[in-house]
């Protein structure tokens, strides 16, 4: 066992290296910060109001057509997102399912085939006739030429005949007469087929073949139309909350295969009563507290007012929006969460205003960083400050706490100064004094 005074002097010799270690640490150095003054404004007082997260978009995404599913390529939870079309255009959703396309494709290979045939059928129409079918018109015409003169010939002198010397018979001159009509008219069968071959096709056999080129173009746009129904997509960017078929699955036109919700943006459900709807605003911002996240702090604005109450609790919906931020493993707010949201529905108070780039978010509350002055030293000084939030106007929020009217806190820098470290203040640009949001106006007197 030590004796007392050997105990003693230990204690003192660790005091002394105390002592000694502080005065060989090198004074802390001031901070440049910027600051801003705490700003005396007139508002509507907050009111707080319980809501619910919701998606800003939901939707079942169903089969149009029937088929056996043969490929999912989403899970419940899986993020969905658009995809850059191949025609790019515009993009398309990432596909969640793929269906059976074998019938459908033997389909349109049979369709190109037969638009094939027509576009072949159009295009010996517009070539117009061959030389050598000219060729054979022109020599078949020469030849009943030639016999059209024979037989005239044989006409005339049997003709003169039978007229003078009566040494032919009226039976030869018939014959011979008969002879020369039927080479004439053969002579002018052939002229008109040469020059149908020269005239080519009718221009209405052209136009029948070009319409019947078109119908086979667009059967085969509509059965690829078809199938592309086979590959079930989603509509939007989102997330699968519902999952309604496996692979192997058979789906009818209509079947659900998926649901999609969109987070991003993110809406808040919250009812209010029947006398605080008159004093609410479109666009009006808008604090929201998460109770999942009890050191952030959001702000939306007043997205639609449903001009429909609930008959048995007097209560009109409201849907506030707000950015959802994105985590590394999605976004950070969530469908059902409870939200609590303050809307500037009361009577006009005087407010402590500070930006919203004052608050040190992180801890169990809200914090901004006041300067103070340190008259022994003879330097400026920053201290944390507790506060409530209120109502939010434009970028400005009020704080509630041990804070005065033109007392100054830091804006930018007030993360990384610690409590009485000593700063260097320069004071922020002057800005345009902000006008007061429509929900704290004059309408909001009335």
């Amino acid at each position: 066992m030590l004796h007392p005074w050997f105990v003693r002097l230990l204690a003192a010799a660790a005091v002394l290296m105390c002592l000694a270690a502080a005065r060989a640490q090198p004074p802390q150095q001031p901070a440049t910060v910027i600051v801003t003054p705490i700003v005396l404004q007139e508002v509507a007082a907050g009111q707080t109001f319980v809501g619910v997260v919701v998606p800003s978009k939901r939707s079942v995404i169903g089969s149009a057509v029937d088929g056996r599913v043969v490929e999912l390529f989403v899970n419940d939870g899986d993020p969905v997102r658009m995809v850059e079309a191949a025609d790019k255009k515009a993009p398309q959703g990432q596909p969640l399912a793929q269906l059976l396309t074998e019938t459908v494709s033997i389909e349109i290979e049979a369709t190109r085939a037969e638009m094939e045939l027509r576009k072949q059928e159009l295009a010996e129409m517009l070539a117009g006739s061959r030389p050598e079918e000219i060729a054979r018109t022109k020599a078949q015409r020469g030849a009943t030429q030639a016999l059209m003169e024979f037989a005239q010939s044989r006409l005339k002198r049997t003709k003169a005949l039978f007229e003078q010397a009566k040494s032919a018979s009226l039976e030869d001159y018939e014959a011979s007469l008969s002879a020369a009509l039927a080479a004439e008219q053969n002579h002018v069968a052939a002229q008109a087929a040469h020059d149908l071959v020269l005239a080519g096709p009718r221009k209405e056999r052209v136009e029948q073949a070009r319409a019947r080129l078109a119908m086979a173009s667009e059967e085969v746009k509509r059965l690829e139309s078809q199938r592309a129904k086979y590959t079930i997509r989603t509509r939007f960017e989102g997330y699968v909350v519902v999952k309604h078929v496996d692979e192997g699955a058979w789906v009818s036109r209509g079947d659900p295969v998926a649901e999609i919700v969109a987070l991003d943006p993110i809406e808040i459900d919250v009812t209010l009563p029947e006398r605080s709807i008159p004093h609410v605003r479109l666009g009006a911002a808008v604090n929201v507290q998460i109770d999942s996240f009890p050191n952030r702090t959001f702000t939306g604005t007043v997205a639609r007012i449903v001009p429909q109450a609930d008959l048995r609790s007097r209560t009109f919906p409201v849907k506030i929006r707000l950015a959802n931020p994105k985590e590394d493993d999605g976004h950070l707010l969530k469908a059902g969460m409870l939200a609590r949201v303050t809307l500037a529905i009361g009577p006009r108070v005087q407010a402590l205003l500070v930006p919203k780039d004052s608050l040190v978010l992180g801890g169990p509350q809200p914090v901004v960083m006041a300067v103070t002055t340190d008259e022994t030293k003879k330097q400026f000084t920053v201290r944390p400050v507790p506060v409530r939030l209120g109502i939010a106007q434009g970028s400005l929020i009020q704080v509630i706490g041990d804070l005065a009217a033109g007392q100054r806190v830091v804006v930018v820098g007030n993360e990384r100064v610690r409590p009485g470290q000593p700063i260097v203040p320069v004071a922020a640009a002057p800005q345009t004094r902000e006008p007061p949001s429509p929900a704290t106006g004059d309408a909001a007197k009335s």
